[in-house]
């Protein structure tokens, strides 16, 4: 009796132990920013964890730096699900991202030095009257640091080509109308046409005895946004490799043989180009403050093939040194505003009068390891355009009759297009007879519209999925027939062309909408409005996501 006491005590103490063990590792851990740590040095992008056990069901984290509120996150359910002990709830502080100052009208990012950064935990209200309270709070006090001190003095910035090396970038952009400043546009802030995001491959293939190289670029992901809807380029369907010969100003002394296949991206309005584009460098030692003159700079407006970009000099500055990417990087900022030669240019879709334009573009090379990191370029054309900017950019298109079937084929519920843009989107290039068509047009008075097609689909495949191209649509104002209103023309279609050799081309995986008719005021004449578009493009390196410490 006694032993079979002992042994049953001592299982007894085992099962205490297991369930102890339970319950502790479900129990909530104390609500305190663990990451950083109080008195920290940080800099560019700053992740602020705080445990997730800390966090009750249906209570949320409100984020303040300096006392300003930045953001409130709650942990989703898949969060919760997956979570094992110790994980983390994160906020990532762009500490070089522009922001409004409160009281204020003036946008700007953090400066160097000491900030406070706030988390408050809110629980949900007990009983049934609903809200937060203020649950808990942690506070922590960082040092930023995103500028290099150390001056290195004057400086010969030269890009590095190693042999064989393999960099991808990441691009992002939009095409935008400013709101506030464009005569008949009823949106106060700015209303996006297009947007893009892409990657693309860098590759030395050579590299001489004088420094020069011979690089490959290669387009190997496209996405473009357009009525909120998105269209991902298959990779058969995006430009073939481009090669280059540059030398370490970032000078091309090789042009590409062919570059007719990244031209119908400019023609769509889209700010994506199929090669990197290397800024030139400096030809002397800089240092800071210095400034110098850039000739011959290519202002990349998205609508405007490169044949035909306007070219113009470039005021250049070493602004100083400062991380950026994880790199010790060298900041150069060339700025332009003026009147180009031309009388007109085409932005996205929109011919515009009489141009002045605006250009800022950032440029940061690593000046220890002679890499490209980052290109933030922001462009503002502001002029007079023939057409009115409709009253309501993006409203209501005119609806197809009652089981009308969508241009890829396939039919919308009840009928009609979807209140989107008049056409919505259609199939990438070369995958049918489908293509992009533009936003709302300016009509004269009338609804949104979509102007005509035009340029057909780029050349295709060797398979014969997709013929050559086929003509150019018109660009001028065009007046619509049977209760069209004028407009201006849309980008160019992507159209099928003719088919391929092997028969005809394969539908999109994805269809058009069909397009509704806008409405006319009769006997309006055309005017002249004021418009101001604006485009924005960040190029940077990709980075390698860091283990969490």
């Amino acid at each position: 009796m006694h032993l079979r006491a002992r042994m049953a005590l001592m299982v007894g103490a085992a099962s205490l132990l297991v369930i102890a063990g339970h319950a502790s590792a479900q129990s909530p851990s104390p609500f305190t920013i663990r990451f950083p740590p109080d008195g920290a040095i940080v800099r560019e992008k700053v992740p602020i964890r705080v445990p997730l056990a800390s966090i009750p069901e249906g209570a949320y984290v409100a984020f303040s730096i300096d006392g300003q509120f930045r953001v409130a996150l709650a942990p989703t359910d898949e969060q919760r699900e997956k979570a094992k002990p110790g994980d983390m709830f994160e906020y990532l502080w762009d500490t070089k991202a522009v922001v409004k100052i409160q009281g204020t009208n003036r946008e700007e990012a953090p400066q160097d030095g000491q900030h406070k950064i706030t988390a408050t935990l809110f629980v949900p209200k007990s009983g049934s009257a609903g809200g937060s309270d203020v649950a808990e709070t942690s506070e922590i006090t960082v040092t930023l640091e995103n500028r290099i001190t150390l001056d290195p003095g004057p400086i010969s910035l030269r890009y590095r080509y190693e042999d064989g090396s393999n960099r991808t970038y990441s691009r992002t952009g939009t095409t935008a109308i400013v709101g506030g400043v464009t005569q008949g546009l009823a949106a106060v802030g700015d209303v996006e046409l297009i947007g893009q995001s892409s990657n693309l491959l860098l590759a030395v293939e050579d590299v001489y005895e004088n420094g020069r190289a011979i690089v490959r670029n290669r387009l190997t992901r496209l996405a473009i946004k357009q009525g909120g809807q998105e269209t991902v380029y298959p990779s058969d369907y995006l430009p073939k490799s481009i090669y280059q010969e540059v030398d370490p100003q970032g000078v091309v002394h090789y042009p590409p043989q062919d570059r007719q296949t990244s031209d119908m991206f400019w023609q769509m309005g889209v700010p994506v180009s199929a090669t990197l584009d290397l800024p030139i460098l400096p030809t002397r030692e800089v240092k800071v403050g210095d400034t110098w003159e850039t000739p011959n700079v290519v202002l990349d407006i998205p609508g405007t093939a490169p044949e035909k970009q306007p070219r113009v000099t470039v005021t250049s500055k070493l602004v100083g040194f400062e991380w950026e990417g994880n790199h010790q990087t060298a900041k150069i900022t060339q700025t332009y505003k003026g009147t180009p030669k031309e009388k007109s240019i085409v932005f996205g879709n929109i011919v515009v009068d009489k141009p002045t334009i605006d250009f800022k573009r950032d440029v940061y090379v690593a000046y220890r390891s002679g890499a490209l990191i980052k290109i933030d370029r922001k462009l503002e054309v502001t002029g007079t355009t023939s057409g009115t900017v409709a009253g309501s950019v993006g409203g209501a298109p005119g609806m197809s009759a009652p089981g009308a079937p969508m241009a890829g084929g396939m039919s919308m519920p009840g009928g009609g297009a979807p209140p989107l843009m008049s056409g919505g989107m259609m199939s990438p290039p070369g995958l049918g007879s489908g293509g992009m068509t533009g936003p709302p047009m300016l009509g004269a008075g009338g609804m949104p519209m979509m102007g005509p097609g035009g340029l057909a689909g780029p050349p295709g495949a060797s398979d014969g999925r997709e013929g050559p191209r086929g003509g150019r649509g018109a660009r001028t104002p065009q007046i619509g027939r049977g209760g069209s209103s004028m407009g201006l023309t849309g980008p160019p279609m992507m159209g099928s062309g003719m088919t391929g050799p092997m028969g005809g081309g394969m539908r999109g995986p994805m269809g058009g909408y069909s397009m509704g008719a806008g409405m006319m005021n009769p006997g309006q004449a055309q005017t002249n409005q004021k418009i101001t578009l604006r485009s924005t493009t960040i190029t940077e390196l990709a980075q390698k996501p860091e283990a969490k410490p």
